[in-house]
């Protein structure tokens, strides 16, 4: 074992090492994920960092109520950098509970914000394993495969490796399954989590059954048993999130027309109506080509939110047949009868066919936004938790937004 790394002058404790390298990797690739499905990446990343920093202070004062037999003699030895001065379990409670406190204050989503959160997971469970690994902890059984490591005078099972092994293995999966980190790869946000969750769970399910050092319950295995029970909740989570029974959902629609705007936005207003409840519509809005091709006439574009149990390939399909029946041409950006693009689906948070839901166009124009805002005043990213006039605020996009009609109960006024 080595617990200690020397670099040059410097002798780094190497379990504390490997945990903040885990710490710093995992913040980067959580960073680089909620970037690339829509999350708050800023948010999330100043909830890792102050929930870490509460953690370590909590760890402290942990230590202190446990021994404060300890400090009556030298009380500013608390503030001393000692790491076997921390309390470990308590240290973990403060600071996840901090995380979560903030994580809430910024309204950051569940869902999305645990998928974005799968990297961290996975680096630190690594760095737990290393941290032990280096110090001889959770040592593995005797053993007389090649493979073997020596420790107290006999060659043991590398326990801890093969847990960083296996979660690598699970790491690298989660990089090819989410395109480099660009999206979860799933229809419904929470799904890659349960995923993660079922995964590091069997890891430990697995490795454990190599471990000389085991907390029993009767006869079985504490740390194999919980192992199995997280398994078998992220299984329920995966088919809960992956699965989900069909019931009806709020969409919200964008709707725009540059040719005889007001007769086909009515008439799609209509044929909406038809097949769905319309909970919802802002006022019409005339704007400018956002490419700012003068010789593109200004659009008419208005925002609805209509219900429907239609899963989001059906919705999809059911809004191009709607288009191709009031005349668009494909391709055609000049001259648009009508265009429907879905802006969020629920609360649900994916990538599809090359369609980005929440639309990554809700937080760059204001053609979307301001209809948005007006409909519905309340409105929060379902991805980032951003509130509609912090949306508005954000957006640079200056093209001319102008209200040219009321709708009121669904009747223009």
């Amino acid at each position: 074992m080595f617990p200690i790394i020397n670099l040059g002058p410097l002798a780094l404790q190497a379990a504390g090492f490997f945990l903040l390298v885990s710490l710093f990797i995992g913040t980067w690739l959580t960073s680089k994920l909620a970037s690339g499905i829509g999350a708050n990446a800023d948010a999330i990343e100043t909830s890792i960092l102050v929930g870490l920093l509460a953690g370590i202070l909590g760890a402290r004062i942990g230590f202190f109520l446990k021994n404060p037999a300890l400090f009556m003699n030298d009380p500013f030895s608390l503030f001393s950098l000692t790491p076997s001065m921390l309390d470990a379990s308590f240290g973990i409670l403060v600071g996840v509970l901090t995380a979560v406190i903030i994580a809430q204050n910024k309204h950051l989503p569940l869902w999305p914000t645990m998928d974005a959160l799968t990297p961290l997971f996975i680096a630190v469970f690594c760095g737990i394993h290393l941290a032990n690994y280096a110090n001889g902890n959770a040592f593995g059984l005797p053993t007389s495969l090649p493979w073997g490591i020596e420790l107290w005078g006999t060659l043991r099972h590398p326990v801890q490796l093969y847990a960083v092994i296996l979660a690598a293995a699970l790491l690298l999966w989660l990089l090819v399954h989410t395109q480099l980190l660009t999206s979860t790869g799933f229809l419904h946000s929470g799904t890659l989590f349960g995923v993660v969750l079922a995964g590091l769970a069997l890891n430990t399910l697995f490795t454990q059954a190599f471990a000389v050092e085991k907390i029993l319950l009767g006869e079985l295995d504490f740390l194999q048993l919980v192992s199995l029970l997280i398994f078998i909740g992220a299984l329920a989570l995966i088919s809960n999130r992956a699965f989900p029974a069909r019931k009806k959902v709020g969409v919200m629609l964008s709707m725009g027309s540059n040719q005889n705007p007001a007769l086909h936005l009515s008439q799609a207003t209509q044929m909406l109506s038809d097949k769905f409840r319309i909970r919802r519509q802002s006022s019409r809005y005339r704007t400018e080509d956002v490419s700012g091709d003068k010789s593109t006439p200004a659009f008419i574009n208005q925002v609805v939110e209509i219900e429907t149990d239609l899963a989001y390939e059906e919705l999809r399909a059911h809004l191009k047949s709607i288009e191709g029946a009031l005349g668009r041409e494909p391709g055609n950006k000049k001259q648009v009868t009508l265009d429907l693009d879905i802006l969020t689906y629920g609360n649900e948070v994916f990538t599809t066919h090359k369609k980005h839901i929440p639309a990554p166009d809700m937080l760059k124009y204001t053609y979307i936004a301001r209809p948005l805002a007006e409909m519905s005043p309340d409105f929060r990213h379902p991805a980032n938790g951003l509130s509609i006039e912090r949306i508005l605020a954000q957006i640079t996009d200056q093209s001319a937004v102008i209200k040219i009609s009321e709708v009121e109960n669904g009747t223009e006024g």
